[in-house]
């Protein structure tokens, strides 16, 4: 074979090749996915895909007598030729954008699509530029997050993210706006929408808290974790001086990292107003029973002795007689103290050490009671205790009670005072009234005295 005749073969060869590559191209370019054009300066376009054909409802001969403007309404057309000056006068080589196109269909609603531009390098320079246009319908990603946003919307929670400057990005919840009471917020600075208008009210240790989420942006996730304590996690947000509209709001951050960097911050903000009030009425609620309960006990209280007083006696002492009476307990006793020559005490030592004495004697009282008996101070240095029993648990209590007393070592000046106590233990008679049962017990406590003191005597 001449070589003549090989060079043909192979010419031959090459063109099919070509030919079978220039298909297969079309093929793909066919196949892929979302609206693909190739269009020039004057916005011809001079092919298209297949899902290009279908959105322009042309066929791919019609599709050629077809500008790029035919995707847009009006006011949206002159966006995109925005951003094909911008990509030649910036000299990209691509741009991004989103961008709506129109319906064909009136019934239907536009369809937001993502956009890819790009300006093809190897041209004719007859041809003039030439670009790709590559656009991915996100209507379906759109309306994700339009459900998503209408749950976020239902709850009383703000969500947004901070970008790497300290601006706020992305606001997931309408109700930021309610919380930081302004109309815009998206790109505005966190600094001056939330901590600004209460700069007066911040301390030292709120602004380097604040700061703090400025330098941990740009920082390893590392380096965010040990500075996300000191954000300020709750403040009082109020416009001018109108602090009767304030709110109590409460923040929660988290990191949005890349490659390890936190390049956002997303930032959660709960309106902890009624919870405030509800936690600040509680404590006034608290600090009212607190004065209260001091107001009752210093009524009922003997404030030296501890001892309940005549006036809580007078109470509680008929209540026990009215329960004996209707048989609720079954038996009633009183006894009645008296301190053994306590006058000497006072005269001799003072009445500081009188004091001393008193509040010993009735702390032997109080560890020998129990909590169903009423012991009380009744003046002086003379005691009562009414206890649900007979004479002879009285007899016994005050048997105990008179041995510790004298067993007791009483301290003053460095000295020590010998201290006893008298008793009569007296038991309540049906139809008994209270005066006539602490007369009986008093004179038995005077039998005890005449008898030489430092004893008790029990009506048998």
């Amino acid at each position: 074979m001449s070589n003549i005749n090989q060079d043909v073969q192979a010419s031959h060869k090459i063109l099919t090749l070509l030919e079978t590559a220039n298909a297969q191209t079309e093929q793909i370019i066919d196949l892929l996915p979302g609206i693909f054009l190739i269009f020039n300066d004057k916005f011809d376009i001079l092919r298209g895909n297949n899902e290009a054909t279908q959105v322009l409802s042309a066929h791919k001969e019609t599709l050629l007598r077809k500008s790029v403007s035919d995707l847009f309404r009006t006011d949206i057309w002159e966006v995109f030729q925005q951003n094909l000056k911008l990509l030649d006068i910036a000299g990209n080589e691509s741009s991004k954008f989103e961008l709506p196109i129109k319906s064909f269909d009136r019934k239907a609603k536009e369809k937001p699509y993502y956009w890819r531009l790009s300006r093809l390098k190897d041209h004719n320079e007859v041809e003039g530029n030439l670009y790709t246009l590559l656009g991915e319908d996100i209507s379906q990603l759109r309306e994700s997050e339009s459900k998503l946003m209408n749950v976020f919307s239902s709850i009383p929670l703000g969500i947004m993210t901070i970008d790497e400057h300290g601006d706020i990005e992305d606001t997931y919840s309408s109700y930021l706006q309610y919380l930081f009471n302004v109309n815009t917020i998206s790109g505005c600075s966190l600094r001056e929408i939330v901590f600004d208008p209460i700069q007066k009210d911040l301390t030292g240790e709120d602004i380097k808290g604040i700061d703090n989420i400025y330098v941990s942006l740009n920082r390893e996730e590392q380096f965010f974790e040990s500075l996300k304590d000191s954000f300020p996690n709750q403040i009082f947000l109020y416009k001018g001086n109108n602090k009767e509209e304030g709110k109590h709001l409460g923040f929660s951050y988290k990191p949005v990292t890349y490659d390890g960097i936190v390049k956002r911050i997303l930032i959660i903000v709960e309106d902890r107003t009624a919870i405030v009030q509800a936690e600040e009425d509680q404590a006034r609620a608290n600090m009212i029973e607190k004065q209260s309960r001091a107001i009752y006990e210093s009524a009922i209280r003997d404030p030296l002795t501890g001892l309940y007083t005549r006036f809580y006696m007078e109470d509680q002492a008929e209540a026990l007689i009215n329960n004996h009476n209707r048989h609720s307990i079954s038996e009633l006793s009183l006894i009645i103290f008296d301190i053994d020559h306590f006058k000497p005490i006072n005269d001799t030592h003072g009445h500081d050490v009188g004091d001393i004495v008193l509040r010993q004697v009735a702390g032997v009282l109080l560890r020998q009671v129990r909590k169903t008996d009423i012991p009380v101070r009744f003046g002086g240095e003379e005691f009562l205790i009414f206890l649900p029993g007979n004479h002879q648990a009285a007899q016994s209590l005050a048997e105990r009670v008179r041995k510790e007393v004298e067993e007791t070592d009483f301290e003053a000046e460095d000295k020590v005072i010998p201290v006893t106590i008298s008793g009569g233990v007296a038991e309540h008679v049906e139809g008994e009234l209270l005066a006539d049962l602490i007369k009986k017990a008093d004179r038995l406590l005077y039998q005890a005295k005449k008898g030489g003191r430092n004893q008790i005597v029990s009506a048998e």
